[in-house]
């Protein structure tokens, strides 16, 4: 069966050119739309299989807009543009699309991508389909087997860690009996009960008796991401206790409506602000069933189950990775996420926070850790020889080539190949990376021959792709097809909690390697490392204890030589000279917003920039300004 293409674009000769190349290749094309009004009037007649999207159309609505309805729609698409300025990229990379191509683009690149995309599509489906599925069964398993409530909870809790992310989750009945399982370790978690809660904030039982009077009960399931769990936690209430006491800021509800009216509430909450959305609830909606039959038949047993302090923990994972801060713990799950699939991972953190070991790490949990992991340094070799170093060259194919060389990628065949610093490549080389992402083969300097290759490509960058995308330094299309699967490392100043563990860890391998017996660090010591803004992230931290060690006599550190901290520094950046059509674009949009937006009649944008009003729109439309970039 062909598969059915819907083409949105608004010039009519690329629109036809596509439709001749489109046909040619077996797809049947069912209709061409210049505007967003007239592709949903074709998707109403006939749903599309792909949609070939361009971003700036006829009319008010963009392919942004419609990216939204198809993504909705859980149709698959896929961006045609030449515009790629910063805001419009992040814009169309908010709505996921399955592909992005840069016009001007050649025949092949377009099957080829159009391929990729339905594949990626598919697989999506097909892997939340599996995950969720997976899950079904873990929660039946936990249900069915004779272990007591407080455990039952803590598991069901656990094994929705990796689909419904969680720093603490409070399971009851809404009264001082709930229980509460705050997250301590990539697999910790300890049992927060009436008891341990006035411990910790210090409050009486008629304070926190007072404060679930207080709240507002949630009989459907509702999210608070950020601002607005900021401004339900401004008056007194349990859920502004947790917030407080645990540092939260997003959190979700979900009631389970049981047989005799009464609700049993699971409420999740996390320390990142914008964790939560609709999916989450749509899959809890689609789970309930199993838990509703074995929450209704323990309803008396929950409320006469003893009080016990309890830390639920599983094998030890992701040893030589240290810390339990809860970004580093967001890391951890997004690396078992990702690690059985075969996707592209983009690596992101400053320098020193340690991309290599999570690219390591992957690769150790993925089906390939028993094949090569190869790694390169991108920014570390010149441009001239980074193509022979990744492809390998024939005898001969320049001057100093006296011996055929295997490149990087035929090394890591099977396995993985780890590039970091991918944001140094040169322009020139994407276009090739590019090419072995699509067709998975190379080619060897000094041959015409394309030798086939099976890898997992990990990538790693300290700087903002995005921004080097919007400047020209970096291909649009190539990012997208590296950036599958983003996990951001965070700095060490964003979670200093996780200091202290990192010196001892440095501390004693450096007392294994010196053969000195240093048994701790002071006080002092430790307070000057926990406010210092850390530019250099872990690995200066560990000179800064290697040198500490190689220093002290006794047994205890007693001084470092951390620099002063410069957290109230300001960062400037480097100054770039921006393009004519840059410079034209943001004066534009200032007039713009001035006007408020009006383009026609007097005190317009048109007379204050003394052109037509056609003119002006002309303008717009080519320099990529629309009313959602003014408003």
């Amino acid at each position: 069966m062909k598969e059915k293409i819907l083409i949105v674009e608004d010039q009519f000769v690329e629109a036809d050119y596509l439709r001749l190349i489109l046909v040619k290749a077996g797809y049947e094309v069912i209709g061409i739309a210049r505007s967003v009004v007239k592709a949903q009037e074709i998707m109403k007649q006939t749903t599309p299989d792909l949609v070939l999207l361009d971003i700036f159309l006829k009319g008010k609505l963009t392919g942004i807009d419609l990216a939204r309805q198809l993504k909705n729609e859980n149709i698959a698409f896929v961006y045609l543009s030449a515009n790629s300025n910063e805001e419009v990229l992040m814009a169309a990379k908010a709505t996921q699309p399955s592909g992005f191509l840069v016009k001007p683009f050649r025949e092949k690149d377009l099957l080829v991508t159009l391929e990729i995309a339905q594949y990626r599509h598919d697989h999506l489906q097909e892997s939340a389909l599996n995950k969720e599925s997976t899950l079904q069964q873990q929660l039946t398993k936990i249900i069915s087997e004779h272990k007591g409530w407080e455990q039952k909870l803590a598991e069901i809790g656990k094994a929705f860690q990796s689909h419904i992310p969680f720093d603490f989750i409070l399971a009851g009945f809404n009264s001082i009996e709930d229980i509460g399982f705050l997250r301590i370790g990539y697999d910790q978690y300890q049992t927060i009960r009436i008891k341990e809660l006035l411990t910790i904030t210090g409050l009486t039982m008629a304070d926190v008796i007072n404060l679930s009077a207080a709240t507002v009960i949630d009989n459907t399931p509702i999210w608070y991401n950020d601002d607005a769990f900021e401004k339900i936690c401004k008056q007194p209430s349990l859920k502004k206790l947790i917030a407080s006491t645990f540092q939260m800021r997003s959190h979700l509800s979900f009631p389970l409506h049981l047989p005799d009216g009464t609700f049993f509430h699971f409420s999740f909450y996390s320390r990142r602000p914008d964790t939560y959305h609709a999916d989450h609830i749509s899959l809890f909606r689609r789970l309930e069933q199993i838990l509703i039959a074995d929450i209704s038949d323990r309803k008396e047993a929950v409320h006469n189950t003893i009080v016990k302090n309890t830390e639920i923990t599983n094998i030890k994972a992701f040893e030589g990775i240290i810390g339990k801060s809860h970004l580093l713990l967001n890391v951890f799950d997004h690396i078992i996420q990702v690690a059985p699939a075969d996707t592209s991972v983009l690596i992101m953190g400053e320098t020193g926070t340690g991309k290599e070991r999570i690219a390591d790490c992957i690769h150790q949990l993925s089906p390939r850790q028993g094949q090569p992991f190869i790694k390169i340094n991108c920014a570390a070799l010149p441009a001239s020889l980074i193509e022979s170093e990744l492809f390998g060259h024939e005898k001969g194919a320049f001057t100093g080539a006296i011996e055929k060389r295997t490149g990087k990628f035929e090394q890591a065949d099977k396995g993985t190949i780890f590039l970091d610093e991918i944001g140094e490549m040169p322009l020139e080389l994407q276009v090739k990376l590019l090419r072995v992402l699509q067709e998975k083969e190379i080619e060897r300097l000094g041959s015409n021959t394309p030798i086939k290759v099976d890898v997992r490509i990990i990538t790693a960058t300290n700087r903002n792709l995005e921004k080097e995308v919007a400047e020209g330094r970096f291909r649009l299309d190539l990012y997208y097809r590296l950036n599958v699967f983003p996990i951001v490392l965070p700095a060490l100043r964003e979670r200093t909690e996780d200091i202290p563990a990192l010196a001892y860890h440095f501390m004693n391998y450096y007392n294994r390697k010196t053969g000195k017996k240093i048994t701790g660090l002071s006080d002092k010591i430790l307070k000057n490392m926990m406010a210092y803004h850390w530019p250099g992230n872990i690995r200066e931290l560990e000179h800064v204890i290697e040198r500490s060690v190689l220093l002290t006599s006794g047994t205890t550190i007693e001084d470092a030589l951390i620099p002063v901290s410069r957290k109230t520094e300001t960062v400037v950046e480097e100054v770039r000279m921006k393009t004519i059509h840059e410079n034209e674009r943001d004066y534009i949009i200032t007039v713009l917003k001035k006007c408020n937006g009006r383009i026609w009649g007097a005190g317009a944008a048109a007379e204050v920039l003394n052109i037509p009003p056609s003119t002006l729109k002309s303008k717009m439309k080519k320099l990529g300004i629309k009313k959602e970039y003014i408003a």
